[in-house]
């Protein structure tokens, strides 16, 4: 994480702002393009997008409760999988939104979608899937750490890149065991 300030402006207000979002209601964050985010030819770095994800993950899971029933069972999450598209790139000093929202689960991922946004315009997405692990490293479902925070949620149903990418990712990892 290489965003110290911005993660702590995060974190105050994921503190002390709205909460109680629903969990798979859209979470939004503003940000500006800093002469600091840009590479050598002045636009957002590619690693800088998902250091940003990460500023969406921790703020979505802060408001919706999601965090304190992970930290209330010493569950964590795990990145199993993620992927970045560029449309348009975004540069300083320009304002840009965040939105960072769960579309769904499975038995084992959670499937988080990101939009970076400017002018109403998707300037670049990030698709995570995210497994939650016990102590131990043991899966922990992900419906039943969301029945936690609102019994009998049902996950929306996954659009096929979603389910596509929760399957190859599936693959891989069952190979990879061989």
């Amino acid at each position: 994480m290489n965003l110290l300030f911005r993660l702590l402006w995060v974190m105050l207000r994921a503190r002390f702002g709205a909460r109680h979002t629903p969990v798979t209601a859209p979470a939004f964050l503003k940000f500006r393009v800093w002469l600091t985010d840009q590479d050598m030819f002045m636009h957002m770095t590619n690693s800088r997008y998902l250091s940003f994800s990460d500023l969406g993950r921790i703020d979505l899971f802060s408001r919706s409760g999601l965090r304190n029933v992970l930290k209330a069972n010493g569950w964590k999450t795990e990145i199993y999988g993620q992927t970045m598209t560029i449309n348009r790139m975004l540069r300083a000093p320009k304002p840009f939104s965040l939105e960072t929202q769960i579309h769904g689960w499975d038995d084992a991922f959670l499937v988080l979608g990101q939009r970076f946004l400017r002018n109403a315009k998707n300037h670049a997405g990030v698709v995570t899937l995210l497994a939650i692990k016990d102590k131990t490293g043991a899966a922990v479902s992900p419906q039943k750490v969301l029945d936690q925070i609102e019994t009998g949620i049902q996950s929306p149903e996954l659009s096929l890149p979603f389910a596509d990418l929760i399957e190859s990712t599936k693959r891989s990892r069952a190979s990879d065991s061989k």
